[in-house]
């Protein structure tokens, strides 16, 4: 039996609040990965109290997290509630017309925080270039996995820019 917590659908809901607070900034995986950690881990990062309490493995969170982003977009995207985009710069997700209300409908002291942080963590990371959001990974993971992108993605720059 899978675990009630961290599942797809809290994996999901947490996408889904960061991309309803960067709206209408369109994200792609890595950034997502980036601010699921972030935002569950605030007061690692300078920010206000964490979510959830620290906890020694971070290095070895990336992969899983990843996975389960992955995961909590396809549940999302299902609802549609989260949009996906493609250009030529690759896959990119931003929050559908629904999302908004969809949000502003829960109602519970963890959404109401997971707001509060997705504010802070957006304001603080949401306008990473790719190579930002690179050196921030490995700065919390210790290091960044080949996925056999080049990295070279000329005319990009703009796309994070507020």
């Amino acid at each position: 039996m899978r675990s009630p917590l961290n599942g797809p659908l809290e994996y999901g809901i947490r996408v889904l609040v960061m991309l309803a607070e960067a709206y209408p900034k369109q994200l792609d995986i890595n950034h997502l990965v980036l601010l699921d950690h972030s935002v569950l881990h605030t007061a690692e990062l300078g920010g206000p109290p964490s979510i959830h309490p620290p906890h020694p493995l971070h290095a070895g969170e990336l992969g899983v997290r990843r996975a389960s982003v992955e995961e909590g977009l396809r549940v999302m995207l299902r609802a549609r509630l989260i949009d996906m985009r493609t250009s030529t710069t690759g896959i990119r997700y931003e929050a559908g017309n629904e999302a908004h209300s969809f949000v502003s409908a829960l109602v519970s002291s963890y959404i109401t925080e997971l707001r509060g942080r997705s504010h802070w963590v957006v304001k603080q990371f949401g306008a990473l270039s790719e190579e930002e959001i690179r050196l921030q990974t490995a700065t919390i993971f210790g290091s960044w996995p080949d996925d056999g992108d080049t990295g070279d993605r000329e005319g990009d720059d703009d796309t994070w820019s507020e």
